[in-house]
């Protein structure tokens, strides 16, 4: 199948979307596009690190059959183009429900996002997560971890 070479810009963090079941997205820009989509496809050969934005060049390959719950497409990284930190002070909003799946969880004394990513969630706001929708994060010091500022 033709193979076609394309720009990409990934954003910064990944957010909770539906396929077959609940995953985690990339959210991903094409040359000349105005709004940020889901990537439910892996990108072969990246190794993605939360807190950076992504300019990539990638080939598209469309896979003749296709698995029943997988992608007709097969994303390869070309090259990294730029790879840039995030500024400390950014923040974004997370889901921390999805179809009546809590998002954020604690667990062995740790909270995690969606079995993806360790946060940090003050005391004082974790009473509030049982009725929030929404939470409010900054990428933590050392990036791969978030922090919870606020809940809405």
């Amino acid at each position: 199948m033709p193979e076609k070479t394309e720009t990409m810009t990934i954003q910064h963090y990944k957010v909770p979307c539906q396929g077959e079941s609940i995953q985690m997205c990339y959210l991903v820009k094409t040359q000349g596009q105005a709004d940020w989509e889901y990537g439910y496809d892996e990108i072969q050969g990246l190794e993605y690190e939360w807190g950076y934005v992504y300019t990539l060049e990638v080939s598209k390959t469309t896979i003749d059959n296709p698995p029943q719950d997988g992608s007709s497409i097969a994303i390869k990284l070309v090259k990294v183009v730029k790879k840039e930190a995030v500024a400390a002070s950014t923040s974004f909003e997370l889901p921390l429900m999805m179809e009546g799946t809590a998002m954020l969880e604690k667990g062995s004394g740790d909270w995690i996002y969606f079995q993806t990513i360790p946060v940090v969630v003050p005391s004082d706001l974790t009473t509030k997560l049982d009725q929030a929708q929404t939470g409010v994060f900054q990428h933590g010091d050392k990036k791969q971890t978030l922090t919870l500022l606020s809940v809405k």
